[in-house]
């Protein structure tokens, strides 16, 4: 017989991610940080996630030419800008794909044409497994972005933060977002049984599952001091 919760049912909103996140009233300030990268210090404060995801996702509209649905892989070990990289993306109507950091350019590779990723977003230690994976699946060098403390000398491949849409005529809107029938993230299953298959996550599947932690959270997070590690992959199912 069907077993149900003690708790109330979780109230799931139809909206999207950029919404959810950085539209809503917040119960703690806009310019307190929310990450910290440990290691350098650098933070992130809500108001500043929102100023440079607005930044990049109407550049990549403008200078991309960046259309909803389009994929945008994502090849880096943990990193603080990446939940700004992703509300980016979200923002300009397109999907997130995370891929393993450790993989060789023939796994990255077949990823990438699996996915039918439009750009990849990397760190210069990966430069070169980004390129030989790019070349395989087709993707011009051009489409890789850079993320993280390195810069490009060549040239060819543009820092995230120089992706703006300044100079536009007109500036890029918001595309129209269908929470439930629009995805969010493509992730990849681990290929412990074949290939890794990508799984297919919306906005409202990402929206259910917060709902459901914040109302687990509620009761033993304090938003004044207690703070949570990022320890687990980001290019995960986590």
């Amino acid at each position: 017989m069907p077993i149900k919760s003690p708790q109330a049912p979780v109230d799931v909103p139809l909206i999207d991610l950029w919404t959810y996140y950085l539209e809503q009233p917040k119960n703690y300030p806009a310019d307190k940080p929310i990450f910290v990268d440990c290691d350098t210090g650098r933070s992130h404060s809500l108001a500043q996630i929102k100023h440079l995801a607005l930044t990049l996702g109407q550049g990549l509209i403008h200078r991309l030419q960046w259309r909803k649905g389009d994929v945008m892989a994502l090849f880096t070990p943990n990193n603080i800008d990446v939940p700004v990289l992703n509300f980016a993306i979200q923002w300009a109507g397109g999907i997130s794909c995370p891929a393993n950091p450790t993989y060789s350019a023939e796994e990255l590779a077949q990823q990438l044409a699996d996915s039918g990723a439009r750009a990849l977003l990397t760190q210069k230690p990966l430069l070169e497994t980004a390129r030989k994976a790019a070349a395989l699946a087709g993707l011009p060098a051009e489409s890789i972005l850079l993320l993280g403390d390195g810069r490009d000398e060549t040239g060819v491949h543009r820092h995230w933060t120089e992706v703006t849409a300044e100079g536009a005529g007109v500036v890029p809107q918001k595309p129209a977002i269908d929470p439930k029938k629009d995805l969010a993230y493509l992730v990849y299953s681990s290929g412990t049984t074949g290939m890794p298959k990508g799984v297919m996550l919306s906005h409202y599947n990402i929206v259910a599952q917060a709902r459901q932690g914040e109302q687990a959270d509620i009761r033993i997070v304090s938003w004044d001091y207690d703070a949570q590690l990022g320890v687990l992959p980001f290019f995960h199912i986590y």
